[in-house]
């Protein structure tokens, strides 16, 4: 347990294991906890895994409200010199994969290669809250509205009805770091003003773009497989796979498969 202290923030961190470095960032208003059922045990093996809280979630403490992807990149940036293993394997899921994103484009002495897990570089309307996220708060109110949105979008409803326990261990681990819904808001705010669109030719990180073949349907004008389609074919030389039968938390229904190809992905470099 460390803390990287920086602009406006004390970012809580942890480090597991041992061997080159990977960094695991987050989805949208999660904590570094996230990854630790199924990531952390597996890639602590032989990595050193380093897992964190960003600005406004978990055990950080935060003391400015600059929640954009810019500025979150290069927390994670600070954190992997700080830990001064040399470049990680940088992995981010959905808006943890934008903010990965800035870290090569901005900090790319720090990132060896990039696995995309479920993430997209913009939006074709450029900024602003879904007006379906406010509405779904309003009617059902925050919690009910966080862990109905995601467990819709997280699995396939045939994984979900076959495996209640796994789909309850995912919503646990959401819902035990949720933050406050302002807090939440600020990192959906924040996730719709990113746009790399023009800055992807520029990446030259090795990158992995993933995508469950089930995210079809969301809250904003894109989704995930037509936004990881445009990763793949603007990244120069991205490799791309789709996980069958899986949604936006294959970290937790597809575990071992994921895993694998983040396995395979990384001995091919």
């Amino acid at each position: 347990m460390s803390t990287l202290r920086t602009d406006g923030a004390d970012i809580y961190y942890e480090v597991h294991g041992s061997g080159p470095p990977m960094l695991l960032i987050s989805g949208t208003a999660c904590d570094g906890a996230f990854w630790s059922p199924h990531q952390v045990n597996d890639f602590s093996k032989d990595h050193t895994v380093i897992i964190f809280d960003q600005r406004g979630i978990g055990k950080t403490v935060t003391r400015t409200d600059d929640y954009s992807t810019t500025r979150l990149a290069t927390d994670a940036a600070e954190i992997i010199r700080q830990v001064g293993l040399g470049p990680a394997i940088v992995v981010g899921h959905s808006m943890g994969g934008r903010v990965a994103q800035l870290v090569a484009l901005d900090h790319p002495d720090t990132v060896k290669a990039m696995p995309l897990l479920s993430t997209g570089s913009g939006y074709k309307a450029k900024g602003g809250i879904p007006p379906k996220i406010c509405l779904g708060i309003l009617k059902s109110g925050y919690e009910n509205y966080i862990r109905d949105h995601n467990i819709d979008i997280g699995f396939t409803k045939q994984f979900a009805a076959s495996n209640p326990q796994r789909v309850d261990e995912c919503i646990d681990v959401l819902m035990n770091a949720l933050p406050s819904v302002d807090i939440y808001l600020e990192h959906v705010n924040a996730r719709q003003w990113h746009d790399t669109r023009e800055r992807l030719k520029d990446i030259r990180a090795p990158c992995l773009v993933t995508v469950g073949d089930d995210e079809v349907h969301g809250l904003s004008d894109t989704t995930h497989v037509a936004s990881a389609k445009i990763l793949s074919e603007n990244i120069p030389g991205a490799k791309f796979a789709v996980i069958p039968n899986a949604g936006h938390f294959y970290m937790f229904s597809h575990p071992e498969y994921l895993n694998r190809l983040i396995r395979d992905f990384i001995d091919g470099l």
